[in-house]
């Protein structure tokens, strides 16, 4: 202490304290920088996942509401031939009921394999806010979309279980003697207010699967947008 010593190693230990610290922070910034850059490798991973999953979406999807689109517009010009009394005798409801029944296209299925990967893992806090936000408002309009249309569908179903009594003509395991035959057998004169029926059920379903995919098709082009941005 006499010398001034004991200064001159408080100085010492206060600069190896100091050199210390800042190694520290130094070797913290870099931690942090790679545990940043795992994170934006994986949020990327998700993000060309969900945009390959909802683009094949859409593309089923459009599909999907083109088709049904033209079974309606086949639908109107049967009702108004229906309407003009352009269709009259059973022959001319025998035809629109082989025209029409059987056809069925009501059902979505979503890829949601890269959804469900992140909802399970948690990692979903790697999008921001108002993209989690509207991915989970499309998982809810897939959902509400299946449920309703899947209620519909087995409705509509039902429905056609009621016409079964009438012979598919275009069935191909049946010849046409056999459904000649099969017609013979048949009362018939039910035949036009049950294909009306029928053809109006059928419009109504065709209808919500409509509204209800589109609403899901929107929702999922506003998802595509921000995951492109």
């Amino acid at each position: 202490m006499d010398t001034g010593k004991t200064r001159k190693y408080f100085k010492y230990a206060i600069g190896e304290i100091i050199l210390v610290v800042i190694g520290i922070l130094i070797a913290l910034s870099i931690n942090n920088w790679n545990e940043e850059q795992k994170k934006n490798s994986l949020k990327n991973e998700y993000i060309i996942s969900l945009k390959n999953d909802y683009t094949r979406d859409t593309i089923q999807l459009n599909n999907r509401i083109h088709l049904n689109k033209e079974d309606l517009k086949k639908l109107a010009l049967t009702k108004n031939k229906i309407i003009n009394g352009e269709v009259k005798t059973i022959e001319d409801f025998k035809e629109l009921y082989n025209n029409f029944y059987g056809l069925i296209r009501f059902t979505n299925t979503y890829n949601t394999n890269s959804f469900n990967l992140l909802i399970s893992s948690g990692n979903i806090d790697l999008l921001n806010k108002q993209l989690r936000e509207e991915i989970m408002e499309l998982n809810r309009l897939q959902n509400f979309e299946q449920s309703l249309n899947s209620t519909n569908r087995d409705y509509f179903i039902e429905f056609m279980g009621n016409m079964s009594k009438y012979p598919f003509s275009a069935n191909p395991y049946n010849p046409e003697s056999l459904n000649e035959l099969l017609w013979k057998g048949v009362q018939i004169d039910a035949l036009p207010r049950d294909i009306t029926s029928y053809l109006g059920q059928y419009e109504f379903t065709i209808g919500r699967y409509i509204e209800l995919t589109t609403d899901v098709v929107s929702q999922t082009e506003k998802v595509l947008n921000m995951l492109q941005q």
